[in-house]
């Protein structure tokens, strides 16, 4: 554990995606090239602070750098930085947060992080872009006597801490509702996260517990396994299309790792007539496109990941770090293995998300009840 800090607070401005965001002013803006396939609205609400009133000090003078990965998943620059920033104000209301966006470039994060920590950043708070190639980050940040969080995916380093939730669950449940939601003699495609994405591997981990014995026993046939890039839409439609032109389009069912994900197995779907008819397709994030397909019958589930408390989780750490404590061990659920460390690891709980229980994703304050039902027929569920 190094916990040790900078004071030095100074104001960037990187080519290839930076979003700057004083802790006090309530900003986060979105870096250059966002895409809207997978939108909702941040999530920022909710959360106490494990410091009631606390002082308006804490962290004062102080730099933390929020380091995104890409934009292509944009739950990263509109709900999670957003919700970090938004927690920060609880937690150390004196400390300035900036935000960076590699913009789906391993080397660009290395030199954020890098000018983050030559301008004084006290901590690291990053989602990497490539969790093997992010150990960098890490060495840097420890030759500097200064301490990383890992957030959402696990850097396979000698990271301190990370504020993540259990992947394996995740895929667990994906793949027992797709199993629940197809018949003996149907044909599933798999389409995996990203390759880079240590987490992607760990829903392959869960969903495969469920679903390989079923393709053992011949009871479900597995027509495809893919992983997508980046988790990248445009590249999970032709990967799907691609399944669907070598299987005659005899498939029934969908592992889609993702909410983007699902959305390009449904725009690939929709161009054989099969959007609707298909509709045994995983997901998650609970996206605003995610939770409208759901609601119209195209897209069966996804996973609720509430992001602020994500968010909160990260700036309570954050906090304790900047006063130089040493974070109690009941702040951490569980330890994560990530092949070079045993990290401490707070878990967020997540929640399968269905047409049963379409109003969980607004009652968490992702989006409002008027942004989902825009577009969706009146009658059709909450709308």
């Amino acid at each position: 554990m190094r916990i040790f800090g900078k004071t030095a607070a100074v104001s960037i401005t990187l080519a290839g995606g930076l979003v700057l965001a004083g802790c006090g002013s309530g900003g986060g803006g979105t870096s250059p090239g966002t895409t809207a396939s997978e939108t909702s609205n941040a999530g920022t609400g909710g959360s106490q602070s494990a410091v009631p009133g606390a002082a308006a000090d804490i962290g004062k003078g102080k730099t933390v750098a929020f380091l995104l990965p890409e934009n292509t998943v944009t739950r990263w620059e509109q709900q999670d930085g957003p919700a970090f920033v938004e927690a920060m104000k609880k937690f150390a209301p004196g400390a300035e947060v900036k935000l960076y966006n590699a913009l789906g470039d391993p080397a660009t994060q290395l030199a954020q992080a890098k000018t983050a920590l030559t301008a004084g950043a006290s901590v690291l708070v990053v989602i990497p872009t490539d969790t093997a190639a992010a150990a960098a980050i890490v060495t840097e940040a420890h030759n500097e006597k200064v301490p990383v969080i890992s957030y959402s995916r696990l850097i396979k380093g000698d990271v301190d801490y990370f504020i993540g939730k259990d992947s394996v669950e995740v895929g667990r449940d994906q793949g027992q509702w797709l199993a629940d939601n197809t018949k003996d003699g149907d044909n599933i495609a798999i389409l995996n996260g990203s390759p880079d994405d240590s987490n992607a591997h760990l829903f392959n981990e869960g969903y495969m517990s469920v679903l390989q014995p079923l393709f053992d026993a011949k009871k479900r046939t597995m027509v495809g396994d893919l992983w997508v890039d980046k988790y990248d839409p445009a590249k999970a439609q032709a990967a799907m299309e691609q399944l669907l032109t070598k299987n005659h389009n005899n498939i029934q069912g969908v592992l889609a790792a993702n909410d983007g994900i699902a959305g390009g197995a449904v725009a690939a779907l929709r161009e054989v007539g099969l959007d609707g008819k298909v509709s045994a397709i995983t997901g998650l994030d609970a996206t605003l496109a995610g939770v409208q397909r759901i609601l119209q019958g195209t897209q069966g589930m996804s996973i609720l990941q509430p992001i602020h408390e994500f968010g909160a989780g990260a700036a309570e750490l954050t906090a304790m770090l900047l006063q130089g404590q040493t974070p109690p061990a009941t702040f951490f659920s569980l330890t994560t293995d990530n092949g070079v460390a045993k990290v401490p690891t707070h878990a967020v709980k997540i929640m399968p998300i269905t047409k049963d229980n379409v109003m969980a994703p607004v009652d968490g304050g992702l989006f409002t009840k008027d942004e989902l039902c825009k577009g969706i027929a009146a009658g059709t569920g909450p709308c």
